[in-house]
């Protein structure tokens, strides 16, 4: 799409009625998943804007946008292009137009460490690959069907870039694991993943709980809340950098890659059961899994299944995300502080004055290491999930929910200092509440989840990509 027919939509408000005729200059994997089995995260430093913006050049015919993604014959192969602030620069824009993007996204990630609980073992300075350092300007995001594929096209793109004085700083490869139980994808904790995404209004209609309760019923959320350009749930156009044709159809990546220790998570089950219950069996190492996660291992949500998985509920797209929390104020179903019941609340009753219909988040990520199998003591291998949450908005979503909601307990009636069991920065004197159990109060949460590197990044659309590839937004 030409960059004056994206700047004439801006002008006449982008709404959900415009997202479909739109999906051609939207870069894909952002407003549905790929098939694709594996993926690769490249990252790159650029040396001159002028190699920079032509390296882009060549690029851009290999770019999937969502219209390819959702066609027919949906693409075996995937390149999506994210920059970084930093490369915002080191690409020659403009200092008006680097200056209208937000300053959260300009500091970058490793600058907000301590809001977003990146501290201790996952200090910035820790970090793996140079992310969250200015060297970081590019992200290259390449699905396949399989690693090696992946990894061939990888050192292809890599090999090319040299000629333009881009250099591969650092690369992360991640792929599908598989559930033994199953067979369906799963996280390296043994949880079926994902389970839901946010249903995105004008695009295809979600299952039941993918959106916003509505009454007895669900509604999609308003595309402005994941796209720039577009109304948001309130109504207004969610704002985009200057000019307005770098941003309409762009949206802000968080990219995380964190570690999982899926060994020292398998023991704490054991342990946390018998403190809870006084019963360490398999069933209620079960059960202590589950409410920590706010769902069994096959998907299925405590709220709907509270003393024992369903599987055959966790196989029903159009039952295993309707619920809500407001038939369980104390968490006597999913206890208040469990890992989903925080990541979206789903009409509990929060104490912050937060829209819940504006913190939601798409995710796409994928699991890096190999599985450790059942039963297996650790093997000291590391293993973890990396891919990428994307929101319209760094500050009021991702940042927000990460600082507020993960990382702090009294916005839902807990103690301040409680954190998410899961994904939260715990270790000594973690706190996690079970109501219901015979001893309800846990305080020796581990950290299972440890962040090793990561960066914000704007992918823009296809048009805004190719004029930044032109030079079309330089200070020059």
């Amino acid at each position: 799409m030409p960059v004056q027919s994206v700047e004439r939509l801006t002008i006449e408000r982008l709404t959900a009625d415009d997202l479909k005729s739109n999906l051609g200059d939207i870069q894909g994997g952002i407003l549905e998943e790929y098939e694709t089995l594996a993926s690769a995260y490249v990252f790159y430093t650029v040396e001159t804007p002028e190699g920079g913006r032509d390296w882009l050049k060549s690029l851009l015919d290999h770019v999937t946008s969502s219209a390819d993604a959702r066609s027919g014959h949906s693409p075996k192969q995937t390149m999506n292009i994210a920059i970084s602030a930093f490369g915002l620069k080191a690409l020659g824009v403009s200092e008006e137009s680097w200056m209208s993007f937000p300053h959260v996204f300009r500091e970058g990630m490793a600058a907000r460490a301590h809001r977003l609980g990146d501290t201790g073992p996952a200090d910035p300075a820790k970090w793996e690959g140079g992310l969250g350092t200015a060297d970081i300007h590019v992200m290259v995001n390449l699905t396949g069907l399989d690693a090696a594929s992946v990894d061939l096209w990888r050192q292809q793109v890599s090999a090319a870039a040299i000629e333009y004085g881009v250099k591969q700083r650092h690369v992360v490869e991640a792929a599908v694991v598989f559930d033994q139980r199953s067979g369906c994808p799963a996280a390296h904790f043994g949880f079926v993943d994902p389970i839901s995404q946010p249903a995105i209004a004008g695009l295809d209609e979600g299952h039941p709980g993918d959106g916003a309760r509505e009454g007895n019923g669900w509604r999609s959320i308003a595309p402005g809340e994941f796209l720039l350009g577009y109304e948001n749930e309130l109504g207004e156009v969610t704002a985009t950098p200057t000019p307005h044709s770098l941003g309409v159809n762009g949206t802000f990546i968080v990219f995380r890659k964190a570690a999982q220790d899926v060994g020292g998570f398998r023991k704490y089950l054991k342990q946390g059961a018998m403190n809870l219950w006084g019963k360490d069996d398999l069933a209620h190492q079960e059960k202590m899994a589950a409410k920590i996660v706010g769902r069994w291992k096959s998907g299925c949500p405590l709220a709907l299944s509270p003393d024992q998985d369903n599987p055959e509920l966790a196989a029903d797209p159009n039952r295993v995300n309707d619920f809500d929390y407001a038939d369980d104020p104390e968490g006597l179903k999913c206890p208040l502080g469990a890992h989903l019941r925080r990541a979206n609340p789903r009409k509990s009753k929060i104490t912050s004055a937060a829209d819940v219909n504006r913190k939601r988040m798409i995710r796409r990520g994928l699991e890096y290491g190999p599985p450790l199998p059942e039963g297996a003591p650790d093997d000291g291998v590391s293993r973890g999930q990396a891919g990428m949450i994307i929101v319209a908005d760094i500050e009021l979503q991702f940042e927000f929910i990460q600082a507020e909601w993960i990382q702090k307990g009294d916005f839902i009636g807990l103690p301040t200092e409680e954190k998410d069991p899961l994904i939260g920065a715990n270790g000594d004197g973690g706190q996690f509440t079970v109501p219901g159990a015979d001893m309800p109060f846990l305080f020796d949460i581990r950290q299972f989840v440890t962040v090793e590197g990561g960066e914000y990044f704007f992918a823009p659309g296809l048009s805004a990509l190719r004029g930044l590839a032109n030079g079309q937004y330089s200070g020059d």
